[in-house]
């Protein structure tokens, strides 16, 4: 089984204890639900306009937001409209992954980078482990890290989902997921699309253990904003694969980059929570929405209207009468007004929501 190195300094405690207590505030603040769903979705935009500019892709987050609004070709970037359409359905694939607490397996990842590379690469790479040795390389195509081999790959993500499922329970939420992060992307287990499917790893397991903050905490910015920092911390801790894995390698450098990233996205996002509830103080409080509501919500805030089988699509698996239920609820509580017959009904956000 993986064992992770690292050391816990009285800096890092501090940083923890000011990331709990801003936790306490966001996640203890009332917002109507119809602003947590738009806060929610402007924190997907924002997620996949980063994370996927990390990667070179030339889209400003305006461009993102219209792509994101339409199932229309809107740039000549044809490739990267498709590299942000499925980063976005990779976050919807999670969120509704996160309902299921339930340990993350080989089949989540393999899921995740299906969704991520699909129609970006050749069928045979997506959602399946790498067939052929790789590196990173610098600008000047110089290795400067070799992951470990073909055939170890898949047994070193095994190894690591062992850990993380068995072990890092008993670690802060913060620090586990700064070495699922590490690790993950060390291994480096596909051809192509590892910082990707790292980060969405990383959004997985904070949202299983508690800690994506209402589903609106952007790590992916502060990675964004200083690319080489980014990069620097993940390469400081050797060259090749068994440099970093081995007993020597101390990741407690990374650790406290991840803790700086993390406790600065959630400074932004209590900031923007805050505001939003000093707008409710003097409002009666609405009832909450439940988690496959607040789904289908979001989706109507992206596109403007939903049918009920383009609901069904949303929550897979779900029963249809649950989704009616879940659909009535929403027009009972003023979040959405029924257009249409029975038979061919849509449902529209409100022209003036509350």
């Amino acid at each position: 089984m993986y064992k992770p190195n690292y050391k816990i300094s009285d800096e890092l405690l501090n940083k923890i204890a000011q990331i709990e207590a801003l936790r306490l505030q966001i996640d203890s603040s009332y917002i109507l639900p119809e602003r947590e769903v738009e806060m929610r979705y402007r924190a997907s935009v924002e997620a996949t306009h980063s994370s996927t500019s990390i990667e070179g892709n030339p889209l400003n987050r305006k461009q993102v937001e219209r792509i994101l609004s339409s199932n229309e070709s809107l740039t000549r970037h044809r490739y990267a409209e498709i590299e942000v359409r499925n980063y976005k359905k990779t976050l919807d694939f999670i969120n509704q992954r996160k309902e299921q607490d339930v340990n993350i397996t080989t089949k989540d990842i393999l899921t995740i980078h299906k969704v991520i590379t699909n129609s970006l690469l050749p069928e045979s790479k997506v959602g399946a482990w790498r067939k052929n040795p790789v590196y990173i390389a610098d600008q000047n195509d110089k290795p400067i890290y070799t992951p470990p081999s073909v055939a170890a790959a898949p047994k070193e993500t095994q190894k690591l989902l062992d850990w993380l499922n068995e072990k890092s329970r008993d670690i802060h939420p913060v620090i586990a997921a700064a070495i699922l992060h590490f690790q993950f992307v060390s291994i480096h287990p596909f051809a192509d699309g590892n910082g990707r499917t790292t980060r969405i790893l990383t959004s997985l397991y904070l949202g299983l253990r508690g800690y994506d903050m209402r589903g609106s905490l952007v790590l992916d910015t502060y990675y964004n904003t200083d690319k080489f920092g980014y990069y620097q911390a993940l390469q400081n801790q050797g060259k090749d694969y068994h440099a970093r894995a081995g007993a020597q390698a101390d990741l407690t450098p990374w650790i406290n980059y991840f803790a700086d990233g993390f406790l600065s996205s959630t400074k932004v996002l209590a900031v923007e929570v805050a505001l939003l509830s000093r707008f409710v103080e003097n409002l009666p409080q609405k009832p909450k929405i439940s988690r496959q509501e607040a789904d289908l919500l979001s989706y109507i805030q992206q596109f403007g209207s939903i049918t009920l089988s383009e609901a069904e699509g949303i929550l897979s698996g779900v029963p249809r009468r649950t989704i009616q239920r879940r659909l009535k609820s929403l027009v009972d509580a003023g979040y959405i007004i029924p257009k249409g017959a029975s038979s061919d009904r849509i449902y529209l956000k409100p022209l003036n929501p509350v």
